[in-house]
């Protein structure tokens, strides 16, 4: 599955440097979603995930549009 994960600097330069996004990873399965949220909360950097385990997340909404994976990441592209 692809997702777009949403972070800030500081949080991206960890990434950077461990070369992992460790669990648990939110994640929105469409752009727009997470460029919107991106938007509203004021994080800067989105990244293109692939994850290959992915649930729900039951506190957002629309439900359908968010996710988390258990995962570790260890690729994405930033957009």
């Amino acid at each position: 599955m692809i997702g777009y994960h949403v972070t800030t600097p500081k949080k991206f330069d960890r990434y950077e440097q461990t070369r992992v996004i460790l669990p648990p990873v939110r994640f929105w399965i469409w752009p727009q979603s997470a460029i919107n949220w991106a938007e509203r909360i004021g994080r800067t950097i989105i990244l293109k995930i692939e994850v290959s385990k992915a649930y729900p997340l039951p506190d957002h909404k629309p439900r359908e549009h968010t996710y988390w994976s258990p995962n570790m990441i260890t690729k994405w592209d930033r957009i």
